[in-house]
């Protein structure tokens, strides 16, 4: 590619900035995780990893409390814990709920990095959604399931609903938790990922590779 002024080659330099900027800090997270060896205090992961991890597909049929389109470009950038649910919110929908939020809220200044999405399935129940929306500010609210729940259940019946999910900066399925995982487990494994990709940061900007 060639500068119209002066003939010279255009550096594609920004460009690739740009890609480094975004995807290389969740490159990095996903080798530390899959390599602890290589973080100081090395530890095995608590949640199942899913392998091959599942990608988002740009139309994930879900709509917002206000019935717009719910578009994955809201949760670009930022680790998103993700709980799915049917037309009802009972007890233990509630305490996973209340756990989601505890572990955003342990992970200190890196909270910001991550985001709480609840899925309903039932498209129509839009009380629920905002009695929930009410009770846990701040938590993402999706209805509808469509094509994200079919993901999410990876082919299992629907005993797989109460189980949380970790869906990583780029818009990857990649970690779920049986429905009896301690909430320190999950605080854990985000703790990890956070930290692989900050590690990755602070050495960039240092220059080591």
């Amino acid at each position: 590619m060639s500068d119209e002024a002066g003939g010279k080659p255009r550096s594609l330099a920004p460009l690739w900035a740009m890609v480094a900027v975004f995807a290389a800090p969740v490159i990095a997270a996903w080798f530390f995780y899959l390599n602890p060896e290589y973080l100081p205090a090395g530890r095995t992961n608590k949640g199942e990893l899913i392998e091959p991890v599942v990608a988002l597909p740009a139309d994930l049929a879900l709509s917002t409390q206000d019935g717009t389109d719910f578009s994955r470009d809201l949760l670009a950038g930022k680790w998103t814990l993700v709980y799915l649910a049917g037309g009802t919110c009972d007890n233990a929908c509630r305490n996973q709920l209340i756990a989601m939020r505890q572990i955003r809220l342990a992970l200190g200044e890196s909270q910001r990095s991550v985001e709480r999405l609840l899925v309903l399935t039932d498209a129509t129940a839009t009380d629920l959604a905002q009695e929930l929306g009410a009770e846990f500010a701040g938590m993402r609210i999706a209805l509808g399931g469509g094509r994200l729940a079919e993901l999410l259940l990876l082919g299992e019946d629907t005993a797989a609903l109460d189980r949380i999910y970790i869906l990583d900066p780029m818009g990857n399925l990649m970690m779920r938790y049986a429905a009896d995982t301690p909430a320190r487990d999950t605080l854990e494994d985000m703790e990890r990922l956070l930290k692989a990709s900050k590690n990755w940061i602070k050495g960039a900007q240092y220059g080591h590779k």
